[in-house]
């Protein structure tokens, strides 16, 4: 029994000798947390920082004006209008063609620090950052990160004027056909307006006369509807809803989070050599 408790308290480790250990090896531990923190020093200083540029953007909107009557209508008929908005392009559409390199313009590689092979990643060597926002179906949120706050800044200008001006192409693209209807409905109206002029007056109250009026009334319509969708799809281009934000201070490397950090580790690495050391003095 005796024996048992001898056993038991020499396996045993007690405050004493945790505290002998640690003045025996102090200098050893001391020194090695000094040694991290000197290399995680240096690393701060001599990595390269990065600067963080965030905004959010709103997809340019579209005017949806739509009729569904037929050039044959008669004035009998109902109209069936509606009036709305939708986007030019889908926020997850973007992000989808934002990752490719191909998606970016020159001017927004030169100002986004174009890599020294002359090729970017994915998302600008994922430096860049694109993501829907929760609950809103028209805009997207956006991050860049930066050699410098110019840079990045400047990055984060190109990227929305290009993106600004893509969108605009898209609103031109799905205009165009419109505007070729427009033209041609112009052209009609023109064509009734000169057969309306050449019926006698005692064909005014004729069922002809009527119906090329109630056509020449449908046409005027049709045209001032295509040319009030054509002028309201310009005007909500996309555009910042947050603007370009910068940090003063760099994102990385964290200076918070790297140097607490190297101490720990430092001190580990010295508790570790030391118990290391104190097994191969025993085993010697």
């Amino acid at each position: 029994m005796q024996n048992e408790i001898l056993q038991r308290t020499d396996g045993e480790v007690s405050i004493k000798d945790i505290a002998k250990f640690i003045k025996c090896n102090l200098k050893l531990i001391v020194g090695s947390a000094i040694a991290a923190l000197l290399i995680s020093s240096a690393y701060v200083i001599l990595a390269p920082k990065q600067y963080e540029a965030r905004w959010q953007m709103q997809m340019a909107q579209v005017n949806n004006n739509i009729n569904n009557n037929s050039i044959n209508s008669n004035s009998n008929s109902n109209n069936i209008n509606s009036n709305s908005n939708s986007n030019s392009e889908e926020p997850a559409a973007l992000v989808e063609r934002l990752r490719s390199p191909t998606a970016y313009t020159t001017d927004v590689q030169q100002h986004c620090g174009m890599p020294a092979n002359g090729e970017f990643g994915d998302y600008l060597d994922k430096r860049l950052d694109v993501q829907t926002i929760k609950n809103m179906t028209t805009a997207v949120s956006m991050k860049y990160r930066g050699a410098s706050p110019l840079q990045a800044k400047q990055c984060a200008e190109s990227i929305v004027s290009m993106i600004i001006t893509q969108q605009r192409s898209l609103i031109e693209e799905q205009l165009a056909g419109r505007q070729a209807q427009l033209v041609k409905y112009q052209q009609t109206l023109t064509e009734e307006q000169r057969q309306l002029e050449k019926m006698n007056k005692s064909e005014l109250g004729s069922l002809d006369f009527l119906t090329r009026f109630d056509k020449l009334r449908w046409l005027r319509s049709r045209i001032d509807e295509l040319q009030e969708e054509s002028l309201l799809s310009r005007m909500h281009p996309a555009k910042l809803i947050s603007p370009i934000y910068m940090t003063s201070k760099p994102i990385s490397p964290k200076v918070s989070l790297v140097l607490p950090s190297g101490i720990l580790m430092g001190l580990m690495l010295g508790i570790l050599f030391a118990l290391g050391r104190e097994g191969w003095r025993k085993v010697a």
